[in-house]
């Protein structure tokens, strides 16, 4: 009876334990899918984060996003869960929705945002999708786009993807603020409706 009952809490004591083990991504397993071909096999993607302000100001804004081929559209909310901010990011532009004074901005705005000084549209598919934006890995000369590494950082994680981006952190020296933009999950193949139908018609342009 006494082995019989050790048998168990051993048995107990293995299940526990292999349940509880973080699932290890096998190499061999891995494909390493580039912007193109996540777009082609996927077609859409959504997810969501936090993006925040460690400074004089310090801020936090939970978000979700959705991302069809070069497309993209940010919901931002505030601690309280009110929509604060709506990001499109459309080939052509970026629009910005400030939904609290139900105004919209063109990309004329990005004085006021810095981040937008720094990102163009199809930089921000790209992370989205999970990939650091070509003009960032270009040369200069290249890209158009004087780096500075104490400016932009990315940090990525290994998946059964390959490398795929999970976090970018902006170092704005003049404001004395660090802005970190953090990618919690994605769902491939997935997309966010009501994102999806982008900044309503009705909205004011400012």
């Amino acid at each position: 009876m006494i082995f019989r009952l050790f048998i168990l809490l051993i048995t107990i004591e293995f299940i526990v334990s292999s349940c509880s083990q973080v699932p290890e991504i096998v190499t061999d397993e891995i494909v390493d899918l580039s912007y193109n071909e996540l777009k082609q096999q996927y077609i859409t993607c959504k997810g969501k984060g936090v993006m925040t302000a460690k400074g004089d100001l310090p801020w936090k804004l939970n978000y979700s996003f959705t991302t069809q081929n070069d497309s993209s559209f940010i919901q931002f909310k505030d601690i309280f869960g009110r929509r604060v901010l709506f990001v499109q990011a459309l080939p052509s532009e970026i629009t910005l929705w400030e939904m609290q004074k139900n105004l919209q901005y063109d990309s004329a705005i990005d004085n006021a945002i810095p981040i937008f000084e720094i990102l163009k549209s199809y930089d921000i598919a790209q992370i989205l999708w999970g990939e650091i934006p070509d003009r960032f890995q270009e040369s200069d000369e290249k890209s158009g786009f004087e780096r500075d590494l104490n400016l932009v950082n990315f940090k990525s994680t290994v998946t059964q993807l390959g490398m795929v981006l999970d976090k970018v952190i902006f170092n704005f020296n003049s404001l004395d603020t660090i802005v970190e933009f953090k990618i919690f999950g994605r769902d491939y193949g997935e997309v966010n409706l009501d994102l999806l139908k982008g900044i309503p018609e009705q909205v004011p342009l400012n």
